[in-house]
C-alpha cells in the first residue's frame, strides 16, 4: 500500500494511486478530484497554476515522487520529462515545473525532450486534434519518467508515451490528479488516512514477491 505523503495541496483531492488508460495507453495518478466539491477545487487549481504556487507544487512534487518511488524503487537510469507547456503561454509553467520539481526530489535529471507548445483558448479534449504535432528538442537519453498535472480525458499523456515507446524508449507516466471519486468513498482529509486501497505491485519482476 502507499502511505500518502500528506494532506492534499488543493482543497478535497482523495489520495488514491491507480492506473488509468487511454486507448490502451496506462498511467499512473496520485489523486482524484471528490466529485461534490470538484468545481472550487479546480477553480483552485487554476489559480494555483496562474501563478505557478511553490507550496502547490512542492506538495504535488510530494504525491508523484511517492507513487514513483513505491512502483520503481531507486529508478536509476531514468530521466524525467513533461508534457509541453501549452495553454499558459509560458514556458515555465506549472506542469514543467512539477515535473522538474519531481526530478529534483528523485535526484533524477529532467530534460525537456520537446519544445513547448503555446496555444491559445481553453484547454479542452474537443481543442487538442488541432495542435501541431510535438517537436522533438532532443532525443530521450534513456527510460523516461513522463510527469503531467492533471488527466482530464488522458490526451496528451497518451500522446507523450506513444511518442516515447515509438522511438524505442521505454516510459512511465505519472499524473498528479486524474478522475474523481464520491464522496462515500473518499477518505477523511487526515494525514494519517490510509490510501483508498492496495497497489498492486505483484506485476512488477522481483517486487514484492
Amino acid at each position: 500500500m502507499v502511505a500518502a505523503p500528506g494532506e492534499p495541496a488543493i482543497g478535497s483531492l482523495v489520495w488514491r494511486p491507480a492506473f488509468r488508460s487511454r486507448n490502451a495507453v496506462a498511467y499512473l495518478v496520485t489523486r482524484s478530484w471528490r466529485a461534490d466539491v470538484k468545481k472550487p477545487d479546480i477553480g483552485a487549481l487554476k489559480e494555483a497554476k496562474r501563478c505557478c504556487a511553490p507550496e502547490v507544487i512542492g506538495a504535488a512534487a510530494a504525491d508523484v515522487v511517492t507513487v514513483a518511488r513505491t512502483l520503481g524503487g531507486p529508478l536509476d537510469g531514468w530521466t524525467v520529462t513533461t508534457v509541453p507547456c501549452g495553454h499558459s503561454r509560458r514556458h515555465d509553467c506549472f506542469g514543467k515545473q512539477l515535473a522538474q520539481r519531481c526530478a529534483v526530489l528523485l535526484g533524477l535529471p529532467f530534460v525537456q525532450v520537446w519544445a513547448d507548445r503555446f496555444v491559445s483558448g481553453v484547454s479542452h479534449p474537443k481543442e487538442f486534434a488541432k495542435l501541431p504535432p510535438l517537436e522533438w528538442e532532443q532525443e530521450p537519453p534513456g527510460p523516461m519518467l513522463l510527469v503531467d498535472d492533471v488527466a482530464t480525458s488522458g490526451w496528451h499523456i497518451e500522446e507523450g508515451l506513444n511518442a516515447l515507446r515509438g522511438r524505442g524508449v521505454a516510459a512511465l507516466g505519472l499524473v498528479w490528479i486524474g478522475g474523481e471519486v464520491s464522496p462515500d468513498r473518499a477518505y477523511p482529509r487526515r494525514r494519517e488516512a490510509a490510501p483508498a486501497g492496495p497497489f498492486d505491485r505483484s506485476w512488477i519482476p522481483g517486487a514484492g514477491r
